[in-house]
């Protein structure tokens, strides 16, 4: 009834693959969904998020990790700004640290060989013991990319004060919740 009433007295049409009756947290309207009255980013936004980010921090590039941050940047600012509608600064969080992980894993790439990781961390401050212990040891790039030591060595701050990494998760905006309420998407 509903939609003959739309199609014959307002005369729109209406595309039957799109059109669905569901509960709201199943549907998906630019990007967005309704979960318990709140607005969240959808799931497959975030996983085309991911996809993206992946995309712009390849394994074996030319580019070095400014001009990487740079890019990403660029794209994160106008991501995060069309989003920034959501209520759950939480998910802008779980970008920009995925962003960081996977630049960590590019540090390690980039090194070579574990000598010259170990040799890296010492660098960035990291004590003698831990570095080897950690650039040693059994983990391959992606594992290791999520070590104490790594994150110790490139630090958030690290990623945000030098190389200059967009935030958009500690923006507070009136409408958002705090960034540790999460929201379960499927």
């Amino acid at each position: 009834s509903i939609s003959k009433y739309v199609e014959k007295k307002l005369r729109l049409r209406i595309n039957q693959e799109k059109s669905k009756i569901a509960l709201s947290k199943y549907v998906k309207f630019l990007g967005m969904t309704i979960i318990a009255e709140t607005l969240a980013i959808s799931h497959q936004s975030i996983q085309r998020a991911m996809e993206k980010i992946k995309e712009l921090t390849p394994r074996g590039t030319h580019r070095n990790i400014d001009q990487t941050m740079r890019v990403i940047n660029k794209w994160y600012a106008g991501w995060s700004g069309y989003y920034a509608m959501t209520q759950y600064p939480a998910q802008l969080a779980k970008l920009e640290a995925h962003i960081r992980r996977r630049l960590r894993a590019r540090i390690i790439d980039h090194q070579k060989n574990r000598r010259n990781l170990c040799r890296r961390l010492v660098k960035q401050g990291l004590p003698r013991g831990r570095a080897a212990a950690a650039a040693y040891s059994p983990n391959k790039r992606w594992a290791l990319s999520h070590t104490k030591a790594m994150e110790r060595a490139f630090s958030n701050r690290w990623f945000t004060q030098d190389l200059g990494q967009l935030i958009r998760s500690k923006d507070r905006l009136p409408h958002w919740f705090e960034v540790r309420r999460h929201i379960k998407m499927t």
